[in-house]
């Protein structure tokens, strides 16, 4: 019992030894790269880091990135507030840039409250073991290193001060002498330190906050003062998980979903038709039309030229849009002449400018979206298998005309975002449906608005699904035949007017660029 107990002792006493001598792993959070708009490279760094530190998983950080509102370039505030949250020492953030045939990533350091000079790490592959070694040594060099530096200034005696011999070699002073001179002179070293410190954390300032630096600033210097960036140079690799050209948010070149410079949408849609007139009860009344949501075909696009050079610039929300939609098989049948079918011919496309305006250079950044352009929207039943004396009662519509408005897109998180727009359509011609022989002229009151959700599935591809209505109400003057002779009784009007509604949506697979 008593060989037991003392064993049990020696074991408990060396774990307590290896507890009280073991070092505690620095606490890391990785925060998403702007310009990583998939977070491979976030989820690279994570990995690498995940042995030697403890390091908070990425979709905790995103949370509380997203929990806390933080989105940019962000402050000592908003890094101390994250870190505070997250429960670190440091944070690494920073972001990503297309180089020629290679990428550039600039790494930005947030230790023990206070910005540390940042450096930079060129490669063609995040796959490439010589990336990844370079990218982990540079960490390890700020993270360990700048840990290391700081424990060894607390460890560090004061020096020893010697006494003062007086002339006939005696030795002048007394003990209490040079315990005073020696405080004296750890308060010099303290206050040079401190000085020293501010000095750092003000050039590590200038590095995060003045663009010219980023561009320069590296880690080290060669004996010709010039900054050296440390690169792992790999030649001929594909790139895995990051295109080559993928997209940077806050980079001259760099795009993100909100600011594409290109887009298009292809994908099936679908159509319903609902007209209904405005007449007095009698039995010559048009009778409503309706049909039921029927599939179609889409596709749209858009191009900001100037967006392909700097996406952020006031000029590049300049471009132009357009879309085709057409539904692929619509019949419709008539008491008329009953058992046949009709085909109907149901379209609709436009074409306009655009400046779209975006609030902020982040992908979070919501936009708005100014248009203008020419519309034109089809609904023609082919008569031809119509025979002789027999009327379909359903005019003709050929709507054309301006349709000014306005969207916005509001990010609901990174990559997905709620698109919301309207429009005013300013009809110049309707078709048959205002001829004399028809319904005659009438006043028209015309609109159209869509709502979407917008989900960036993977780097340069994006998913839409909308919805959206158009309704185009009729007031007849009553001229057209119509409207006062349906009855064959033109002394009393018939019909005063009509609705015509259009509801639809798509589901779209989008290529940006």
């Amino acid at each position: 019992m008593g060989r037991t107990l003392a064993v049990l002792i020696g074991v408990a006493s060396l774990l307590l030894l290896t507890v009280g001598t073991a070092e505690a792993k620095i606490r890391v959070a990785v925060v998403a790269f702007e310009g990583d708009d998939n977070g491979a490279v976030q989820e690279v760094v994570t990995d690498l880091l995940d042995d030697d530190y403890s390091v908070s998983g990425t979709k905790a950080v995103n949370r509380t990135v997203d929990k806390l509102g933080l989105e940019g370039n962000l402050s000592d505030k908003d890094l101390k507030k994250l870190a505070n949250e997250l429960e670190v020492d440091a944070i690494l953030r920073g972001d990503l840039q297309q180089k020629g045939s290679k990428k550039l990533l600039h790494i930005k350091v947030y230790l023990n409250g206070k910005k540390v000079r940042g450096f930079k790490v060129e490669f063609a592959s995040m796959k490439s073991e010589k990336f990844k070694t370079a990218l982990k040594d540079k960490i390890d060099e700020k993270l360990a290193g700048q840990e290391a530096k700081k424990k060894k200034a607390a460890e560090e005696p004061a020096e020893p001060v010697a006494d003062e011999e007086d002339p006939l070699g005696g030795k002048k002073g007394k003990k209490g002498a040079k315990t005073d001179r020696s405080a004296e002179k750890a308060a010099l070293k303290t206050k040079t330190d401190a000085v020293d410190e501010e000095a750092d954390e003000k050039a590590a300032d200038k590095d995060d906050d003045e663009k010219s630096d980023e561009e320069q600033s590296g880690d080290d210097e060669d004996p010709d003062g010039k900054k050296k960036v440390a690169s792992a140079d790999i030649d001929n690799e594909d790139i895995d998980g990051i295109e080559s050209g993928v997209q940077i948010e806050r980079s001259s070149g760099g795009r993100s979903a909100n600011v594409a410079a290109v887009r298009l949408d292809v994908g099936p849609s679908m159509s319903a038709r609902t007209l209904k007139f405005n007449s007095r009860n009698f039995e010559e009344a048009p009778k409503p039309y309706q049909n039921a949501p029927v599939g179609g075909a889409r596709v749209a696009g858009e191009i900001y030229p100037l967006a392909l050079g700097n996406p952020h610039s006031f000029i590049s929300g300049l471009g132009i849009a357009g879309h085709y939609d057409k539904t692929l098989k619509l019949n419709l049948q008539s008491t008329a002449q009953p058992g046949t079918k009709f085909e109907v011919d149901q379209k609709h496309w436009g074409v306009g400018l655009r400046f779209r305006v975006a609030f902020g250079s982040s992908a979070r950044a919501p936009t708005v979206t100014l248009g203008g352009g020419y519309f034109h929207r089809v609904f023609k039943v082919n008569r031809s298998a119509l025979m002789e004396g027999n009327i379909i009662d359903l005019p003709d519509v050929f709507y054309k005309g301006y349709d000014p408005g306005l969207e916005f897109r509001v990010p609901i998180i990174k990559q997905v975002a709620l698109l919301l727009g309207g429009q005013a359509l300013l009809v110049t011609d309707t078709g048959q449906i205002q001829k004399l022989t028809s319904y005659g002229r009438a006043k028209i009151t015309a609109g159209q608005a869509m709502a979407a959700i917008d989900i960036v599935i993977a780097n340069r591809v994006a998913l839409r699904i909308s919805g959206e209505m158009a309704q185009y109400g009729f007031a007849f003057v009553g001229n057209g035949e119509q409207t006062y002779n349906r009855d064959n009784d033109p002394g009393s009007p018939d019909v005063g007017g009509a609705s015509d509604r259009f509801i639809g949506g798509a589901a779209t697979l989008a290529v940006l660029y």
